[in-house]
């Protein structure tokens, strides 16, 4: 069976696939995001602390220096990528904070410097000095002798976010395939149980006598199964009793009528007697087209392998036989599994049609790698658009040119509608454009 895309996107397995895989790809995408969040914080905290331990070590440096020496310790600092400056006092920035960073590098160097930074603002937190302090920026204290510095620190790593690290990303991917794979699987689980009940309903469809289905599985899934499997048990009853009902009902009712034909060959009026024969004619052929219609489908044919175009050909020699005459145009490309008695009964009511109310039949075949379709055109006046939906329906007869001959019941296309479906196909009624009515049988090959 081919399957298309359409197809695919509008069953349930994939609506409920994609709804699990959405919600998961979200839920990785927050706690990815997340994780990302804090991992950044937690950097940018560490560069903030270790810019304030090279801010202590340089201070400590400076004031284990002679004023005389300090010079030479700039230039050390320089190559360690630590700008240090001696500044006069006019040219410290007034801004003096009261905030964790000063108590924090009082800490570390174990007693208490004046310092002043550009930073805006009073009292900031951890990791909000942190983030300050790892960023290139300009501090200027006071040491222990009075003398004024200026410390610009590069930032340490750069101001943006850590990047993930490769190892991370691949555990990340290796844990997302895994739970889409554990995710399909289940979702293939849960879906299997609905997948099967389809296929035994339209089994059931086409053979009443189908195995019931297995009653595994979940609470859920053993109730489903023992109801169709009651429901079939059910159905196989009905149809059994009506068919000993219609055999009864043909017996029943072919005994009265074959004792007024009886009865209707001893009256001496010849005319009379023929119009009652004819009556007798017609209500056994409609007892006989109604029984069998009624009886239906349910005598299971099996399926095979059928040669289209010998069983044309056979139903062409049993034609001129009795005078007509059609032509077949096209082939079979090769043999359709089907029900070869109920197919060769719908083509032949569908040329009986043809030759009763359009004066003669053509047969044109259309064969293709997904149908075969077969045509019955005839020459007759067709049927009004109003009417073509409903002639398929049981017991319609259209007030027309069609029926003016008056027998009949109204099943002939019924029939072939049925039997159409029975094969998974459809019957097309269209009005030639030159006039006629062409009857398409539409039979998919699977």
């Amino acid at each position: 069976m081919q399957l298309n895309w359409r197809t695919l996107s509008s069953s349930l397995y994939a609506r409920v696939a994609l709804i699990l895989l959405a919600g998961l790809l979200v839920a990785q995408g927050v706690s990815l995001w997340l994780q990302w969040g804090e991992r950044a914080a937690v950097v940018t905290q560490a560069r903030g602390l270790h810019v304030l331990d090279r801010v202590a070590e340089t201070v400590r440096l400076l004031e284990a220096s002679a004023a005389s020496q300090r010079e030479a310790v700039l230039a050390a600092l320089r190559q360690g990528g630590v700008r240090v400056a001696l500044i006069a006092p006019d040219q410290v920035y007034p801004n003096v904070p009261r905030g964790l960073f000063q108590s924090m590098l009082a800490e570390r160097l174990g007693s208490e410097r004046e310092v002043r930074t550009p930073f805006a603002g009073q009292g900031m937190h951890r990791g909000a000095d942190s983030q300050r302090a790892g960023s290139a920026r300009n501090v200027d204290l006071r040491l222990r002798d009075g003398q004024w510095v200026r410390l610009t620190l590069d930032s340490v790593g750069g101001d943006s976010p850590p990047a993930l690290n490769n190892m991370l990303i691949v555990e990340l991917l290796v844990s997302l395939v895994l739970v889409i794979v554990v995710v399909m699987l289940a979702v293939r689980q849960a879906t299997r149980p609905l997948q099967q009940l389809a296929q035994a309903a339209d089994t059931l469809g086409r053979d009443l006598d189908a195995p019931p289905m297995a009653e595994v599985g979940s609470v859920e899934t053993r109730r489903a199964a023992q109801a169709f499997n009651r429901m079939q048990a059910k159905i196989k009853a009905l149809v059994n009793e009506r068919s000993r009902a219609l055999a009864a009902v043909s017996h029943d009712l072919r005994t009265p009528l074959t004792r007024l034909r009886l009865r209707a060959e001893l009256i001496d009026d010849e005319a009379l007697r023929d119009q009652m024969s004819d009556d007798l004619a017609q209500m056994a052929a409609m007892i006989d087209t109604t029984l069998d219609y009624l009886r239906g489908m349910q005598r299971q044919e099996p399926v095979r392998a059928i040669d289209i175009n010998a069983m044309l050909e056979s139903m062409a020699e049993d034609a001129r036989v009795l005078g007509r005459n059609f032509q077949i145009t096209g082939q079979a490309q090769k043999p359709l599994h089907g029900r070869l008695s109920a197919l060769r009964r719908a083509l032949q009511n569908l040329i009986d049609n043809a030759f009763k109310y359009g004066h003669g039949a053509h047969i044109r075949l259309e064969d293709g790698a997904l149908q075969l379709s077969i045509t019955v055109e005839d020459d007759g006046p067709g049927i009004a658009l109003k009417h073509l939906e409903e002639v398929t329906e049981p017991y319609y007869r259209v007030d027309s040119a069609r029926s003016q001959t008056g027998d009949g019941v109204g099943l002939g296309l019924s029939i072939v509608k049925d039997i159409a479906l029975l094969h998974h196909g459809e019957l097309l009624l269209v009005n030639r454009p030159q006039g006629g009515l062409a009857a398409t049988l539409v039979l998919p090959r699977s």
